[in-house]
């Protein structure tokens, strides 16, 4: 059954308030210029090297906060696959490494191929975004395909089908684009990688690279994960009665615990209240 919302994605929740808490806080308190990256002046002349650390902090516009979120919305369905600790480790880890990769890349190798007009990163996490959009594109399967029909110029109209099958048949031979439920996903991206070209195209190929990178476990260091115990369940948490059938408890908990919620409002002679079976008759408990 899908699961709307975030629902069990804690991280994702928290990065779509943070994109939107972040853009309106640096905008607010007229930061924006420090998030940027150009190689000169930044990097070659003035030796700021924190910008690398900071330039995915946050977005400078409204309109790339507003994809990204939905692009992180489309997204956490790669969390409730992995789980919490596996995404908050893949999101620090290709954090760090995009951020140093794609100042690295334009430096380096895009720089003196555009005979150094390409100069400037557009701060935002697009690279971190992409990684994401990555595993989105190697792991989830799509759920279902439709079908733009493009117009017939074709100087004589078909003949009717005589059979639905024919005509299921004729729909197949016209001309059109064949798309899955993931499209959405991957126009908002676009968007995201067009916004500020050509230093965001730059940022999104570079993340999707690594994400891929990191799926086939190129990148040094690419099975790390944040302690277990920082995402352990309690014990009386959602695997509570996992871990007491494992130990054999199962008996004791179905002994010590009562059978239902409508005992505990039972009188000593085992019947309800009026009051609780006419509340019963709204909630649902029978």
């Amino acid at each position: 059954m899908q699961v709307s919302g975030f629902a069990h994605t804690p991280i994702s929740q928290f990065f779509v308030y943070y994109l939107v808490v972040a853009a309106v806080l640096i905008s607010v308190s007229d930061y924006k210029y420090l998030f940027h990256v150009q190689i000169v002046p930044h990097l070659w002349r003035w030796n700021q090297w924190w910008r690398l650390l900071i330039w995915q902090g946050s977005y400078a516009n409204t309109g790339e906060v507003l994809f990204a979120s939905l692009a992180v919305y489309y997204l956490r369905i790669i969390e409730r696959l992995w789980g919490s600790r596996k995404f908050a480790s893949f999101l620090t880890y290709n954090l760090l490494s995009t951020s140093l990769l794609a100042p690295f890349l334009l430096g380096t190798v895009f720089r003196p191929l555009t005979l150094w007009r390409m100069n400037y990163l557009p701060p935002g996490p697009t690279p971190l975004i992409f990684a994401l959009l990555a595993q989105y594109h190697a792991v989830i399967p799509p759920t279902y395909k439709f079908r733009f029909l493009l117009p017939d110029l074709s100087p004589q109209p078909r003949p009717p089908a005589a059979t639905p099958a024919q005509q299921v048949a004729q729909d197949e031979e016209e001309a059109g684009v064949t798309l899955t439920d993931k499209f959405p996903a991957y126009l908002i991206a676009f968007q995201l990688a067009v916004s500020q070209p050509p230093g965001s195209i730059l940022g999104a190929a570079v993340g999707f690279i690594a994400g891929y990178a990191w799926r086939a476990e190129l990148l040094p260091w690419g099975r790390w994960r944040y302690p277990i115990w920082l995402f352990e369940k309690g014990r009386d948490g959602d695997y509570g009665e996992l871990r007491r059938m494992a130990r054999g408890e199962e008996q004791q908990a179905v002994v010590g615990s009562p059978v239902g919620a409508n005992q505990a409002d039972a009188g000593a002679d085992g019947r309800r209240p009026l009051s609780t079976q006419i509340l019963d008759q709204f909630r649902g408990g029978f």
